[in-house]
């Protein structure tokens, strides 16, 4: 992605948060109708930047309602006694860390913990963090959404992969051997920073 189409994200980002903060906390009825406008034409736009169909993206920017602010994603890093990190082999092909939004009614290190064990069949007991990363600053893959990522590391305690919707498998890997890997949830930069962290007993948690 280039600056200019990084540009165009925010710009999308920033209609979108306004339309859903108008409908919010607007009281005219003429009012809200102006503002839906606006998210209908923010998600107009991200059709035409994105290619994607019209109606898959306003599936994602119409289902969220009430003031906008940012998304919350956990990564549960998981590492074996060789020193390699557990990963999920996702239905796109690509890998990732195992995790996902968190859910209404979880905590960071609850919903660390369920989806290592939804994604992977593995048991954890989140420990530490290890760094909060804002997907705007690091510049990964755009959304419609700021998206705060809580990467925790975590002790593995057991369990065996089981067949699930979002992942065919899950693999150890060790630095050197990365497969190719979903880089909207975390790139080769960000496994490196966790490789980093776990050899480190004194680490202290990185944010943005």
């Amino acid at each position: 992605m280039n600056e200019k189409q990084r540009r165009v994200f925010d710009l999308i980002e920033k209609l979108q948060a306004l339309g859903q903060s108008g409908l919010h906390y607007g009281h005219d009825d003429y009012d809200k109708d102006r503002y839906q406008r606006v998210r209908e034409i923010a998600a107009e736009i991200a059709a035409v930047v994105t290619e994607d169909p019209l109606e898959n993206v306003e599936k994602v920017f119409l289902a969220d309602n009430g003031y906008q602010t940012p998304k919350m994603d956990t990564r549960a890093v998981v590492f074996n006694d060789e020193d390699k990190v557990l990963l999920v082999h996702e239905t796109s092909g690509l890998w990732a860390l195992p995790g996902g939004w968190v859910d209404v009614g979880e905590s960071v290190k609850s919903n660390t913990a369920k989806e290592a064990r939804e994604e992977a069949g593995a048991i954890v007991e989140p420990r530490r963090l290890i760094a909060v990363v804002d997907k705007k600053g690091r510049r990964q893959t755009r959304g419609p959404f700021s998206v705060f990522t809580f990467f925790v590391e975590c002790d593995y305690l057991g369990g065996e992969f089981e067949d699930n919707l979002e992942t065919t498998e899950c693999g150890w890997f060790g630095a050197d051997e990365l497969p190719e890997l979903a880089a909207g949830k975390n790139n080769a930069a960000q496994l490196a920073l966790c490789f980093e962290a776990h050899a480190d007993p004194d680490w202290r948690p990185l944010f943005d």
